[in-house]
């Protein structure tokens, strides 16, 4: 190997480390990405993806990016069905409230509400945020009382 090699990796400066928040702004525009890349024609995106776009754009805290990154993951969750063999989104219609005994109904479910939990746990978003987020966006949809939620789910 010749002097070069060997010393070019060390001439080349280190990446400089991302902020939480620029790494919540680049979550954000791949999220967003990533949905409207997949949405099959005629679908449209969830209004919250909107919300976020503006918050990213605008220069929204953290806290208010993870907790709109959160919702629409929800709303990708809730409102979509994918194509297992293209990827492509396209609007669900699945009857959630008549179906809470489906195993993978209650799964989606837990993983939705446990990724919220550990949004907390990182402390990159605050309970009431998505206390709130929960009781609207998932709780809401199973006709269920915030306890009997917590019951179905097994906590």
């Amino acid at each position: 190997m010749s002097d070069f090699e060997s010393d070019f990796s060390s001439a080349m400066p280190e990446k400089p480390e991302s902020s939480l928040q620029e790494r919540m702004q680049e979550s954000a525009t791949q999220f967003i990405a990533d949905i409207e890349s997949r949405l099959a024609e005629g679908v449209s995106v969830p209004p919250v993806l909107e919300s976020l776009r503006e918050a990213r754009d605008t220069g929204a805290e953290t806290k208010v990016l993870t907790g709109l990154i959160y919702e629409l993951m929800i709303e990708q969750g809730m409102l979509y069905d994918q194509d297992p063999e293209s990827g492509m989104l396209s609007y669900t219609d699945f009857e959630i409230k008549a179906n809470l005994d489906v195993k993978e109904v209650k799964e989606e479910f837990t993983y939705l509400y446990t990724y919220g939990m550990s949004l907390i746990s990182k402390g990159i978003i605050d309970i009431d945020t998505v206390k709130i987020i929960v009781t609207e966006r998932l709780i809401e949809r199973t006709g269920l009382s915030p306890e009997e939620f917590d019951a179905w789910l097994g906590y």
